[in-house]
């Protein structure tokens, strides 16, 4: 009895210290990590649509397709953190191949396409430093098509443009007169083209923004049904005809305009959207741009009626071969997407030199696109 009663008197200390710890040192602890580290603590209302109780009675968090993404985690969110292979490291691996195994230089190709091994550019446009860290594009308003960004001249590593102001922004409306042939972009090419047919092999978009979050339409709201908010993919290319302007701030020199190293920036042409005149009798153009959505550019609709920042992925390959009338194609609009997007002809189709755009819309009064960041990645075999 006294053994025992000393056991219980050892005992009662260590179980109030244990206590101590599980229930008031150690919240506190979580509490000051989370003020100190900044990191953003969920409200009730967050937590109950996020937890639900199993049937057992234990927690269970139920998969969540597109992850909410706060303002603070989106300013060192990095998309996509892969390794990026540029055009140099395809050369080196090339040459090894080439000489230690003496291989011709279709079927290392080939090799390096089976392997997925290709050069990989990123372009980027990020509004964490707006007012809300985000951009709102406004529908049934003059900002209602917004220019967000272009890729680099494709495979065109040694090209860059001389004025930014006119890089990040949208080109003037003017015609395409004369493409560029690729010999002329040889020497803005690192290393020789690919001996395949189809050079660009995949463009992925990523993409974080959301709409106003209400309207009348309940029945749609969290599909993409009646989703007035979406991102087209555009183009746009080098006119070799075109006439650098005295004041041009990109002026480069005219003596040698055909030169693809004196490319201007106000050389590029929209292939898409299109440009047209504004009247029958007017030499000026302007874009024209659909009511809505154009199924063979539609990158990704908005979720209906969401107000929380979502992430959106979508990756075109050149192989793709979804028909655009298919039951597969159906699928695609389920999910936002462009059912003429799947065909993988966008992909094929493009050239070096080619710029990839991507247009953020909004249509109809009480309708907004709210962008914090929009990414594109191009692939190709080089």
């Amino acid at each position: 009895m006294f053994v025992l009663d000393g056991l219980v008197a050892t005992l009662l200390p260590l179980v109030a210290i244990i206590s101590l710890l599980l229930f008031i040192i150690l919240p506190l602890l979580v509490f000051i990590i989370f003020i100190f580290f900044d990191i953003d603590l969920p409200s009730l209302s967050e937590f109950e649509e996020y937890v639900m109780l199993s049937r057992g009675g234990r927690v269970r968090v139920p998969f969540r397709r597109n992850p909410l993404i706060s303002p603070r985690e989106m300013q060192s969110l990095t998309l996509a953190n892969e390794f990026e292979i540029s055009p140099g490291d395809v050369v080196q691996v090339k040459d090894i191949l080439s000489k230690a195994r003496n291989l011709p230089p279709e079927l290392v190709d080939m090799i390096l396409d089976r392997a997925e091994y290709w050069a990989c550019s990123t372009a980027v446009a990020s509004y964490s430093n707006q007012p809300r860290h985000r951009l709102v594009i406004p529908g049934a308003h003059l900002d209602q098509n917004k220019f967000l960004l272009r890729t680099k001249p494709l495979g065109l590593t040694k090209w860059s443009p001389s004025s930014q102001v006119l890089w990040k922004a949208e080109c003037p409306p003017k015609q395409l007169e004369k493409e560029y042939p690729e010999s002329k972009f040889e020497t803005l090419m690192e290393n020789t083209v690919s001996t395949l047919e189809y050079p660009f092999r995949k463009v992925v978009f990523d993409i974080v923004s959301c709409d106003q979050g209400y309207s009348s339409h309940r029945e749609d709201h969290g599909t993409y049904r009646n989703s007035w908010t979406w991102f087209d993919a555009g183009l746009e290319r080098f006119d070799m005809n075109n006439k650098c302007l005295p004041k041009c701030p990109d002026r480069k020199d005219t003596v040698h305009s055909s030169d693809a190293a004196d490319i201007p920036t106000c050389a590029i042409r929209s292939i898409w959207p299109p440009v047209e005149p504004i009247t029958s009798r007017s030499p000026e153009m302007q874009y024209q741009h659909e009511l809505l959505p154009t199924s063979d550019h539609l990158i990704q609709r908005n979720k209906h009626a969401e107000r929380d920042m979502q992430h959106y992925r979508v990756e075109w390959y050149w192989n793709d071969d979804v028909d655009p009338d298919s039951p597969e194609a159906e699928t695609l609009r389920e999910m936002g997407r462009g059912a003429g997007t799947g065909n993988g002809e966008f992909v094929r189709n493009l050239k070096f030199g080619d710029m990839i755009t991507i247009w953020g819309r909004a249509r109809f009064p009480g309708w907004a696109n709210y962008v914090q960041r929009v990414e594109v990645k191009v692939y190709w075999a080089s």
